[in-house]
């Protein structure tokens, strides 16, 4: 009789899994107890997550608060399997099979909406396709070497193009000091394949640097037996082996989240993209880096048209946009759809207050397949640009080989941000975030394919670390005219004097009406300036002077 039992059980349990089931997203019109745990905020995010609020004075809100327990213990009681929960968007995810009627859902007066998110595909279904779709999916453009490369023997081996593209390798000292301490930085991505075995990042295991980690597709810890593109990535980030290949930020902390399922492309990632970003939130993110990217899907109803990428329409969108409200910086790659039909960015690198970057070569030349703006509403992007044509990154196997995409040039990006978010506390992230475009090559005269360009870091040390009336920095830049960068504490007009030694050449002058840190085109033609060796401003009781050369 016992063995009839479970053999009977068995049959049921094996025709239950073998339905087709989709997913859904079933959202709450409302928290109706919310307020009794808004001051609570310990219940349901950490305490580094509660200390980056009270830095960047960022309220416990609404929308911090889970769902409803009541409303969720009703939901469970259905027959669908429960794929986790939206603070943000106040529902949760779900796979329901097909035999049960969805339309039913809607007959419980708190449930707004249900909204179809993709079938059910297994990672194991289609395993060997696991390189080609990230290709298609997130356009990734990897090569392989054709011949042998000579290895750079400076202290950031393979890796020298973007620090010294980014004028940011003076702030390592090797065997001392590596940027990103203390920082945490999430990443956002398809898998970090074989990660833990390679000795790039031993570091970041031997120092407990890895604070945590979860894949969302398949609801586990583990992240390093799927997909390689996050290996990729993450490598620009935290690689560290002087000599041979350096990350930006190989000393921060970080948290490792995977919510692309390579093998398919539904509104269903969006989604986990939003799981993500509210992990990472809840772990104290200071940082969100995402290499991901959403345009087509393989229903096409689900795919995003043009003017959707406003920043305000797509899930991922607003996802990201709520993620930049709660005190995180975040960078986006822009997309690698430059040479494709659709040219455009892609979701979430519309979003306003995220950095969304597009690629460069090594001679700062737009790399052909790098993604370009505006977004519909005509907002410039991508923001910046930065390394990705050919940057060194590592494989599965702890080969090197040179990568395509704007998947790579955000992160270059981000673990410069952790250098920057640490070394000046006091500044506000819209201040970080804006100093990347003053502080760029083309800020004068931003445009649709490269932004403002590429950013400085030493410059943008100078301009974040400025507190008193300055003369910052002078220097000549694309259009072949001196750019002229002050700090001033109040409104005011200043003299700006051209010197040969202690001769006065030429002056003019800047006015400004408010306090900030300011960059601009000097007035004087450059062919009345020979012999000009210092410039100088003059302010009330003390004088700047920055040596001039080539000018």
């Amino acid at each position: 009789m016992r063995t009839s039992f479970l053999l009977l059980f068995c049959l049921m349990y094996l025709g239950l899994s073998a339905q087709k089931s989709n997913y859904y997203f079933i959202g709450f019109k409302d928290k109706p107890r919310y307020k009794e745990t808004l001051n609570q905020p310990f219940l349901y995010i950490s305490q580094k997550a509660i200390e980056r609020r009270l830095k960047y004075k960022v309220p416990v809100s609404a929308n911090d608060i889970p769902p409803d327990s009541g409303y969720m213990s009703k939901m469970l009681k259905l027959p669908l399997e429960y794929c986790g929960q939206t603070r943000w968007f106040n529902g949760f995810l779900a796979k329901i099979p097909e035999s049960f009627n969805v339309d039913s859902i809607l007959k419980f007066p708190f449930v707004d909406k249900v909204e179809y998110l993709g079938p059910y595909v297994a990672w194991e279904e289609d395993v060997e396709r696991s390189e080609t779709p990230i290709e298609e999916n997130i356009g990734q453009l990897e090569e392989s070497f054709k011949k042998k490369e000579k290895r750079d023997t400076s202290f950031f081996g393979l890796s020298s193009t973007q620090f010294k593209q980014l004028n940011y390798g003076k702030f390592f000292q090797e065997g001392k000091f590596y940027p990103g301490e203390g920082m945490r930085i999430a990443v956002i991505d398809a898998g970090f394949k074989n990660m833990d075995n390679l000795q790039a990042f031993k570091h970041l295991f031997k120092e407990k640097r890895i604070v945590s980690s979860y894949d969302f597709v398949e609801r586990e810890e583990e992240v390093f037996d799927d997909d390689v593109h996050g290996l990729a990535v993450i490598s620009c980030l935290a690689s560290r082996i002087p000599g041979l290949l350096m990350g930006t930020a190989p000393n921060a902390d970080y948290i490792l989240l995977r919510s692309e399922n390579a093998v398919s492309e539904y509104l269903l990632e969006e989604y986990y993209w939003l799981q993500a970003a509210e992990y990472a939130d809840s772990a104290g993110a200071d940082i969100i880096n995402s290499s991901l990217g959403y345009t087509k899907h393989d229903v096409s109803s689900m795919g995003h048209k043009y003017k959707e990428l406003n920043g305000q329409t797509t899930v991922v969108s607003k996802a990201a946009e709520i993620a930049a409200s709660k005190g995180i910086l975040i960078f986006v790659s822009a997309g690698n759809e430059g040479m494709d039909v659709w040219r455009q960015i892609s979701a979430p690198a519309d979003a306003e207050h995220v950095v969304s970057v597009g690629a460069v070569a090594a001679d700062g030349d737009l790399a052909s397949f790098s993604s370009v703006g505006p977004t519909a509403d005509k907002r410039i992007k991508p923001d910046v640009v930065a390394f990705g044509k050919g940057i060194s990154v590592l494989s599965e196997n702890g080969s090197i080989y040179p990568g395509n995409g704007t998947s790579y040039a955000a992160p270059v990006l981000a673990g410069t941000a952790a250098y920057l978010m640490k070394k000046y506390p006091r500044r506000s992230l819209n201040e970080i975030r804006d100093t990347y475009k003053l502080a760029a090559n083309q800020y004068y005269k931003p445009a649709k394919q490269k932004g403002w360009g590429i950013p400085d870091i030493d410059l943008m040390c100078k301009f974040l670390g400025s507190t008193k009336d300055s003369l910052l920095d002078a220097q000549i830049l694309d259009n072949g005219k001196m750019h002229i960068s002050l700090r001033l504490k109040q409104s005011k007009v200043v003299k700006i004097r051209w010197l040969n030694g202690s001769e006065i050449v030429e002056e003019e002058s800047f006015s400004s009406k408010n306090a900030g840190t300011f960059r601009f085109e000097s007035a004087i033609n450059k062919k009345r300036l020979k012999g000009v060796t210092h410039l100088s401003v003059l302010f009330q009781d003390y004088e700047n002077l920055i040596q001039i050369s080539g000018y």
